[in-house]
């Protein structure tokens, strides 16, 4: 097991290597093994007395003055500029923080991580011409993002009104009434939710898969080099943020499913069992761009390389394309006007 974040063999600090997922030394390169068996993370039963678990030990943290975001360690690896915002107004201080049931590791070194968000950028219509040439290492970090991930069953009982209209021969329309009244079943498996306001639920989601049903134990030797943000969601909360979101979306899902024209009267009531949680880490690589005073975030799944965020538009590039689109009408209308 590996006790120390120095170097064994020449005393320098270790850090996770992504490519042989284990410690490297950063000034002999040496590589050190993570004594781990691999063990799996099993979420536990959610009841009222849930909680989620107090390190035993202190971990370094980065207080961001600007935006409010905390990040913790446990080395001594410097946290320069914050990766929610890109400030460098931050407050070093120790202290005792939240840890993980499990972990899954970055799998994509930040050089891939890099070219990906280069290749999200470049699509990025109406964009600053320098936002792409922004995208250097500096500003591009990984990230473990605090995250609640959950198992559970439903049971949905539905009723409702369904409408359809249909035209007859003579034009007319007319229309037919079916009263509903059923129930389904279901099961969602590793459904997220995030414990950080710096991303929102919807956006964790939309960086794709992540593999949260083989996630590892947490070891403390993963975060080695690397940053954690600090959990700000209570596992109450959270459920109670999960229970809503994915009522509603069984119930429009139902609604969208049943074929009538419109509904009237439609009622759902879903109901959750055998629920289960783990609070994770996930892996994301984080880049800021501050454009006419307004800081813009994008995120690249550690995972797989997936990319999701928002970028500026330039009013001048909007306003050249759109002349250049009247010009052309405007030609068009002028030539048909003069030959047509």
């Amino acid at each position: 097991m590996v006790t120390s974040t120095q170097c064994p063999n020449c005393g320098g600090m270790l850090v996770f290597d992504v490519d042989s997922q284990n410690l490297i030394c950063t000034h002999c390169s040496s590589i050190i093994n993570i004594e781990n068996d691999k063990k799996k993370l099993e979420k536990k039963l959610l009841n009222e007395s849930s909680s989620i678990s107090l390190s035993e030990t202190e971990y370094t943290a980065y207080l961001c003055n600007t935006c409010g975001r905390e990040h913790v360690t446990n080395t001594d690896t410097e946290l320069l500029h914050c990766p929610s915002c890109g400030d460098a107004n931050l407050t070093k201080t120790n202290k005792i923080d939240y840890i993980p049931d499990g972990i899954e590791t970055f799998k994509i070194n930040k050089q891939s991580a890099l070219n990906k968000l280069k290749a999200w950028l470049s699509r990025q219509k109406f964009a600053p011409n320098n936002l792409k040439k922004q995208a250097k290492n500096d500003t591009l970090m990984g990230v473990y993002i605090p995250t609640y991930v959950y198992d559970f069953n439903t049971t949905s009982h539905y009723s409702g009104v369904g409408i359809k209209s249909y035209r007859r021969r003579n034009g007319n329309v007319s229309y037919t009434r079916q009263y509903f009244n059923k129930t389904k079943f279901d099961k969602f498996v590793d459904y997220m939710d995030s414990a950080t306001p710096s991303i929102s639920s919807s956006k964790l989601r939309g960086l794709g898969h992540f593999s949260t049903s083989n996630l590892l134990a947490y070891r403390p030797e993963y975060l080695y080099g690397l940053f954690g943000e600090a959990v700000k969601v209570n596992l109450q909360d959270s459920e109670k943020n999960v229970r809503r979101d994915v009522s509603n979306d069984i119930s429009r899902n139902i609604q969208n499913s049943l074929g009538f024209d419109r509904i009237e009267n439609f009622n759902c009531n879903t109901r959750f069992s055998d629920m289960k949680y783990a609070y994770v880490y996930l892996p994301i690589y984080k880049g800021t761009y501050k454009y006419n005073s307004k800081t813009y975030n994008y995120y690249v799944n550690g995972e797989n390389g997936r990319v999701t965020g928002s970028a500026p538009k330039s009013k001048w590039k909007m306003f050249f394309t759109f002349l250049g689109i009247a010009a052309v009408i405007g030609g068009i209308i002028y030539l048909i006007a003069r030959f047509g």
